[in-house]
């Protein structure tokens, strides 16, 4: 490089002064033989890139199941109990009846003996027979003059009842069937406790 400056220089001192300068002092430039090989180019480094989640495509709106509703929890209010004057609170019981009398069954007919009327009555075979299987049978005086009532099963099936003159008589059927069958001579006869009088319940 200094050689190239010092020999421009005296070409242009040889072209002001007119002095002549050799071809020899300029120095030639270098020939570099050879094809110049290229620096390799750096490969680019690929930086990771981050994946990014996707979420699943959402499914058919015809697949997703509708929401139940919710049905709102419910509200208890408590409102203060109130009773009245003029209700009287009253313990229910079981009717209570109270024996009056007896039956026992005699050639196929059912008598009837109660201690608070001394006419006695029966209930005739035919007659009971149709009052055990669910109808009414005529219950007559003892001696048959006279029909003075009827006699059916309850509605549970438990008791056979008998009206006479508008009184309502009672017989258990646990009672009752032992004496039809034989097993027993005689079956308990009752009236409700409220159709007695204080002094004969005594």
């Amino acid at each position: 490089m200094i050689d190239t400056i010092r020999a421009l220089y005296r070409s242009l001192i040889s072209a002001i002064w007119g002095e002549p300068v050799e071809r020899s002092e300029v120095p030639e430039e270098t020939v570099i033989t050879g094809a110049l090989t290229p620096a390799p180019e750096p490969e680019p480094v690929a930086a990771p890139v981050p994946e990014i989640p996707v979420a699943p495509a959402p499914a058919s709106h015809k697949r997703i199941p509708a929401p139940e509703p919710i049905a709102p929890a419910p509200v208890i209010i408590a409102e203060p109990a109130t009773v009245s004057d003029e209700w009287t609170v009253r313990t229910y019981v079981d009717p209570v009846f109270v024996k009056v009398g007896r039956v026992y069954f005699d050639a196929g007919a059912l008598v009837i003996r109660s201690d608070r009327d001394t006419r006695g009555f029966v209930i005739p075979e035919d007659d009971l027979d149709e009052a055990l299987t669910g109808g009414i049978g005529a219950v007559l005086l003892f001696d048959q003059t006279a029909t003075v009532g009827f006699a059916r099963l309850s509605q549970s099936g438990l008791a056979m009842n008998i009206v006479i003159d508008t009184q309502l008589h009672t017989i258990p059927m646990r009672s009752l069937t032992p004496v039809l069958t034989g097993q027993n001579r005689k079956a308990p006869l009752f009236v409700p406790a409220e159709d007695v009088a204080p002094d004969a319940v005594g």
